[in-house]
């Protein structure tokens, strides 16, 4: 058994034989106060009375004096003269408390703090259903940490995540306001946050950028991590100078769960089943967190958390190619019906230890591995077509056919590793201190990729018609023993055309370091703080892409079968959408059984050009250094700073000229500096009104294949060439933000935030013509800089527990937000302008939700609206759109005791299905459907 999988099993057993034998938790709301040897100075933590999980974001003052708790729901206040005092906690969701303080003259005050939940209060006749509403208290931790920021982000915790049927991180991501995603085969995999490109959008594990496992761009891919190994997800929307420079449209910080986040062990398990209803593949998701603290103090604390999930994946897909001919027509092309049959698994690790010396000091370490394995089969007849006749249009013509049928099977594991290594240390009543060491490695590998390619020695005439462009038909002419109707052909018109091998890797390392020292000041304000720190980061990265191929039809004739022998009968046909019929598919074994003499022949040979053109190496180094400044002024709070960092830059790729068959190795550098200032503000028109403005700028550095020396110059001078551009710029963006916040008591948030950011040399992919000459020209496609684009919008926001209704409907809750954008940047060489890459115009959640007598049901409706994904730049017209895709999801779980709950999940109820377009919807690229999935389980949680 594979060592992760084993792992993850004796976890949840673990979890399971603790869960019989641990007494249950006690129930306390006692508030403790003590002395403390520190003069002037008050600390202490703020828990809530169910669980002893500690509460971020608490809002504590001390006669004029205020702190906000942290993740460990401690607090410090310092500088208190002798004396007695009241101190209050506030906490959305949670009653207030008041208790007396008392500092001396040598001594100063140490305190625990307990807040009962608003329901718990309601509901103290019955601690039992008390306990079965914990996703009530989860999101309120959300909101009072989100409260309590200067700048504007969102917070939404794992436990209400969790009440959505999310397979990753991504998927995850998409139900907070401003936030949306790109897919794969139905999955979410990137993310793009207000309508920026997914290169605008950084994303780290507590603090530390994640290393990127993708070769071709800066967007990571989020499908690789599970959803359950995650304590909140904190997405900064407006950064502050003590953040990483490189996020213009944010960050989104993946919080992980701590052993001190709480009192006592902390045990959680889960494992369910299910299908997928398109191919009847398997759907299976377990986990198992089990943390403890220990020492004297219960200083200590240690926890793993581990998940694993697999998925028989099945999609229906059909694409067209259309392109624009000399005299203006735009027709289709090719076409290709393909059949998805794979297997994704998802595995998770993580681990985190927590070593706090003493209240003022803090040592850490997190280690967290994910892992995504995606193995897949693909059945594929292409349908090549020229040679239109003067009559075909886009709707209706005639063309020559051209018939290939093929299998590929390809394995791609992905990995994304990361070490972390910190501390928080106070020294006196002033300074602090955070220092931080990480590594973080991404890698992405694909083998094998092997594939068959069959072509129809039969060339007919056919006539296509796509009046339904979803579901056009085709007729082949003039060939007795054709289909009457559509593309389920003889298999006897086929033969072996090649063999494809092709093997890749790409990886990603990135080695960070910071320190940052933090202290009062009483120069501006009535109180507050100065910020400085240094940071660096060290990042290389690699791709390496080799391709062999045999095209020799004696080889294949030497095995003593035809392509009907290949084909399997018991799979059933090829049947997309139950109407695109393409005939019987491949066995999957051909590979095993017939490649090995193939691929030993000496014909098998290496494609150069393809294997060395596109490989490359390059380095990034980031050095930083900031200063940041707060002052608090009654209700305002004021944030100011300036960021600068130094990036230095090399890269090497191989520059190969297939006339001569010269291969030439190409270095280029650079070094660049960008100062980055930003100024925030938070009014607090009272406690639960907030108005926040905020400028900051950020910068978006150029992908590193883009930057990298590489070009491909074909056979003749006149050939298309390809390049990479050292010398291209990264984009600037200033940002302004403007948002009011109104918290609901008990429980609830409404809010609406405007945003605009001006980007300084947005960057495209752009051809452009090349003048080589003695009259001729060539075109020349590599990254350029536009001159300028901008981002606008506006973000809604709704959510809200309903318990000032009468029973039973005080159970009832929703869950809202919508956001719209738009975006424009002017193309390089003056051709125009653009939308950006990702923008939708409208993005928006609805979830309603119930959470009484032991049940939690949630249906949450999601919408993403039509966004660009590629240029044309020769034809415009022919720009690639994904359009609009809806999802209707559906979650219940019932607590069967105080500990064990059911669950249940059902995804894409609607069936919806996925669709891409070129220039306008009746030109489809690509229909893909991948139908509805269930599962359902059982959860366990002390």
């Amino acid at each position: 058994m594979n060592p992760r999988i084993s792992a993850i099993a004796t976890a949840i057993a673990t979890v399971l034989a603790l869960s019989t034998t641990l007494p249950a938790q006690a129930q306390s709301s006692a508030t403790s106060v003590s002395q403390d040897d520190a003069a002037g100075s008050v600390i202490g933590r703020v828990k809530e009375s169910t669980r002893g999980v500690y509460l971020d974001g608490a809002r504590v003052t001390l006669d004029g004096y205020q702190a906000i708790t942290q993740r460990d729901g401690g607090f410090r206040i310092t500088g208190v003269a002798p004396g007695r005092y009241r101190l209050m906690v506030d906490y959305i969701g949670y009653e207030p408390q008041e208790v007396e303080v008392v500092v001396g003259e040598s001594r100063g005050a140490s305190i625990e703090v307990t807040l009962r939940s608003t329901v718990a209060i309601g509901d103290a006749t019955d601690l039992d259903r008390v306990n079965v509403r914990g996703s009530r208290d989860a999101q309120a931790m959300a909101l009072n940490q989100q409260r309590s920021s200067v700048n504007y982000m969102n917070v939404v915790s794992a436990d209400l995540l969790g009440q959505f049927p999310d397979n990753n991180i991504a998927e995850s991501t998409q139900r907070i306001p401003g936030v949306s995603i790109e897919r794969d085969q139905g999955e979410g995999r990137y993310v793009t946050m207000r309508g920026a490109p997914k290169e605008f959008t950084t994303v780290s594990i507590d603090g530390v950028q994640l290393a990127n496992p993708d070769a071709g761009s800066r967007g990571v891919e989020l499908d690789t991590i599970p959803s359950d190994v995650i304590a909140a997800l904190e997405v900064t929307k407006a950064i502050t100078p003590d953040m990483d420079g490189d996020a213009i449209a944010g960050n989104i910080n993946i919080r992980t769960q701590s052993a001190l986040d709480r009192d006592g062990m902390t045990l959680r398990a889960s494992a369910a089943m299910g299908r997928f209803e398109l191919g009847d593949g398997d759907n299976e998701r377990y986990n198992a967190t089990i943390g403890n603290r220990f020492g004297t103090n219960d200083n200590i604390g240690v926890l793993f958390s581990a998940s694993h999930s697999r998925q028989g994946r099945f999609t229906d897909n059909v694409e067209t190619t259309y392109e624009r001919f000399d005299d203006g027509r735009i027709m289709p092309t090719s076409v290709e019906i393909k059949d998805y049959e794979g297997t994704r698994t998802r595995t998770g690790i993580t681990g985190r230890f927590d070593f706090r010396i003493d209240p003022g000091n803090l040592v850490y370490m997190v280690a967290s591995d994910a892992r995504f394995k995606d193995h897949e089969f693909r059945d594929n007849l292409i349908i090549e077509m020229d040679r239109h006749t003067d009559e075909s249009t886009q709707t209706i013509g005639n063309v020559r056919a051209t018939f290939d049928k093929e299998l590929r099977e390809r394995t791609y594991d992905k990995t994304i590793r990361t070490f972390n290594l910190g501390g928080e240390h106070f020294a006196g009543d002033d300074w602090k201190f955070d220092w931080q060491a990480s590594h973080s490695k991404a890698t992405k590998e694909t083998t094998p990729r092997d594939q068959y390619i069959f072509r129809s020695s039969v060339r007919p005439q056919m006539d296509y018609d796509y009046t339904n462009f979803d579901f056009p038909t085709w007729a082949i002419l003039d060939q007795p023993d054709a289909p009457a109707t559509g593309v389920n052909l003889p298999e006897e018109w086929f033969a072996f055309r090649r063999l494809n091998q092709r093997y890749e890797y790409s990886e990603e390392k990135e080695t960070g370091f910071r320190v940052d020292a933090e202290r009062g000041q009483g120069f501006l304000g009535d109180s507050g703080t100065i910020k400085f720190g240094l940071r660096a980061r060290l990042r290389d990265k690699s791709f390496d892409d080799e391709r062999r191929r045999n095209g020799n039809a004696a080889d294949f004739a030497a095995l003593g079968i035809t392509m009907s022998d290949m084909l399997c009968s018991d799979l059933g046909p090829s049947n997309n959408f139950d109407y695109f019929l393409a005939g019987r598919r491949f066995c999957r074994d051909i590979f095993n059984r017939y490649a090995g003499p193939l691929q030993a022949s000496a014909n098998h040979v290496r494609l150069i050009p393809d294997s060395i053109s596109g490989d490359y190496t390059a380095s990034e180094d980031v050095h930083a250094g900031y200063v940041r400044l707060d002052a608090h002024w009654d209700e305002l709070t004021m944030v100011a700073g300036l960021r600068y960092e130094r990036t230095s830059t090399e890269g090497q790729a191989i520059e190969f000229n297939e006339d001569t068959e010269e291969a030439t190795l190409q270095s280029a550098s650079r070094d660049y500096g960008d100062a980055l200032p930003s100024l925030h503000f938070r009014y607090e028109l009272n406690p639960d009104s907030i108005v926040r403005a905020s400028y900051s700028t950020a910068l978006n550095r150029p992908d590193f294949m883009q930057t990298v020396p590489y070009r491909t110059i074909g056979e003749l001078d006149t050939s298309p060439v390809a390049e990479g551009n050292p010398d291209v710029k990264a984009a600037y963006a200033h940002s302004l933000d403007l948002s009011y916040e109104r918290y609901l008591r008990p429980l609830g948030l409404v809010s609406v935030a405007a945003f605009y950011k001006r980007i300084n040399d947005p960057l495209f992919i752009a051809t452009s013509s090349e003048d080589i000459g003695g009259g001729l020209r060539r075109q020349v496609t590599r990254p350029e800089n536009g001159e300028k684009g901008r981002v606008l919008g506006l973000e809604l926001a709704w959510q809200q527990t309903f318990d000032f209704l009468p029973s039973p409907f005080d159970g009832l809750g929703i869950y809202t937000n919508y956001t719209y954008a738009d975006s424009s940047a002017e193309l390089p060489f003056g051709e125009g302008s653009t939308e950006l890459p990702g923008t939708s115009r409208n993005n928006y959640n609805v979830a309603l939700a119930y959470d009484k007598y032991g049940l939690n049901a949630r249906l949450a409706y999601n919408h993403r609206s039509k966004f660009i994904q590629s240029f044309d730049v020769d034809s415009p017209e022919l720009n690639v759109y994904w359009g609009d895709r809806s999802s209707l999801d559906f979650t219940v779980s019932y607590a069967l005791t105080r500990n064990w709950r059911l669950f249940g999940e059902v995804n894409n109820i609607t069936d919806t299905r996925q669709v891409r377009f070129q220039g306008e919807r009746s030109r489809v690229l690509e229909l893909e459907g991948f139908g509805r999935s269930w599962l359902a389980g059982v959860r366990y949680e002390f």
